[in-house]
């Protein structure tokens, strides 16, 4: 690979614009750019100007995810894919999922503006990447044909039907290679102090919807031992269940949602509706915690329980030759690397089905993400970024070791 002398990335100018972007739809609790709202439509525009005017071609596809390309010397060859999503949660952070984007841009700009490239260098903002109605990473799912069951009335919602999510699958013998950069969103590189972390497998997601059934009564007269409560139920199954999987480093579990039946105050609820999730490395983990808390549900004797599956994301491993390519671009720029699992789901985890995928984390002040809180030091935007772009030279000249 050549030395790359004078090669340089505008990490001002990245720096700036991840700034600039983060105001569309800033509000004081936080960044509210929830995919298909008019602030998502207004940032992406605005990234869709940045990519015209440094000379991209660009296009949308009929779910809304965005494409900037630079066309290399040889189009004919499989091109490098690059990006991330520009959605937020309600009250998020200013870097989960935009930095990758920008970064990919200024990427992508670099190397394109250095020399000639073999490879077409293309962009992808990929939109509803964060939970919903839609499922989570549906840009990302209907790019890699995996968007197809999405329920029809979630689609009408957001003014889409199935025939624009058939038509958005990519080609993907089309692409050599999809490359994400992301914060860790976690504290383990901060905690560290480790510039970058190439993960190695991202983790499944199973959520689950749990009712427990018991009986509404009068919350006066009603004697404490002859209660069918089911909050009461439902707190005494998840204070058994969150003390057996307080040490475990192998899964996580989380209630997110939790609502009562019929939900005022002087009536002993009669339903409890709650949501679990468990996320895992490996699927046989989540699928047997699944059955250890459907045992604990079943084994108590006040209300009766169900379990409803709402979302089944398989793990994914990573490329491990992507994996290489990246540690190759941290040993050429002097940059501590470390491999790593991923904790969240990103957009390449479904496209890591159809496209030789790697990822690259930058750290994560504090682990806080998904909050107003969110932060990342200038310094470490940029130099992932360089990264990123060291390891598209190397992925276009063939190098990954």
């Amino acid at each position: 690979m050549p030395s790359g002398k004078g090669f340089s990335l505008d990490g001002g100018r990245l720096v700036r614009n991840v700034s600039a972007l983060g105001r569309i739809g800033w509000s004081g609790n936080g960044l509210n750019r929830t995919a298909y709202s008019a602030a998502y439509a207004e940032g992406r525009d605005s990234v869709r100007s940045l990519m015209e005017s440094a000379g991209m071609a660009t296009r949308i596809d009929r779910v809304g995810n965005l494409f900037g390309w630079y066309e290399g010397t040889e189009p004919d060859q499989p091109a490098i894919l690059a990006g991330s999503h520009l959605d937020s949660v309600p009250g998020g952070g200013i870097y989960d999922g935009a930095y990758g984007v920008l970064a990919a841009f200024e990427a992508a700009r670099a190397v394109h503006e250095y020399a000639p490239h073999t490879r077409t260098i293309e962009i992808a903002a990929f939109t509803a990447e964060e939970g919903g109605e839609l499922g989570g990473t549906f840009g990302s799912r209907s790019f890699a044909g995996m968007a197809s069951e999405t329920p029809p009335l979630a689609l009408e919602h957001v003014g889409l039907t199935a025939d624009d999510v058939a038509a958005s699958k990519a080609d993907s013998s089309r692409y050599a290679a999809y490359l994400e950069l992301h914060i860790e969103q976690g504290p383990t590189l901060w905690r560290r102090k480790i510039a970058i972390g190439i993960p190695t497998a991202i983790v499944g997601i199973t959520r689950y919807e749990v009712t427990v059934t018991g009986e509404a009564n009068h919350a006066g007269t009603t004697p404490m031992k002859e209660r069918h409560d089911a909050m009461r139920t439902s707190a005494r199954i998840l204070d058994r269940w969150f003390a057996s999987i307080g040490e475990r480093t192998d899964m996580v579990s989380t209630v997110g949602v939790f609502r009562l039946e019929p939900g005022v105050a002087p009536v002993v609820p009669g339903t409890a509706v709650f949501t679990l999730e468990l996320r895992s490395t490996e699927d046989a983990i989540t699928a047997k915690a699944a059955d250890e808390f459907r045992s604990l549900l079943s084994a108590d004797t006040e209300c009766s329980g169900a379990m409803r599956l709402m979302v089944a994301k398989p793990a994914v491993r990573l490329d491990s030759v992507m994996q290489d390519a990246i540690e190759g671009a941290c040993r050429d720029l002097d940059v501590a690397c470390v491999r790593m699992p991923s904790g969240a789901s990103h957009d390449a985890s479904p496209i890591a089905h159809v496209i030789p995928t790697g990822m690259i984390f930058v750290p994560s002040v504090r682990g806080i993400s998904h909050s107003k809180d969110e932060y990342t030091a200038p310094d470490d935007l940029v130099r992932g970024a360089e990264v990123l772009a060291r390891t598209i030279r190397r992925i276009d000249a063939g190098i990954t070791l």
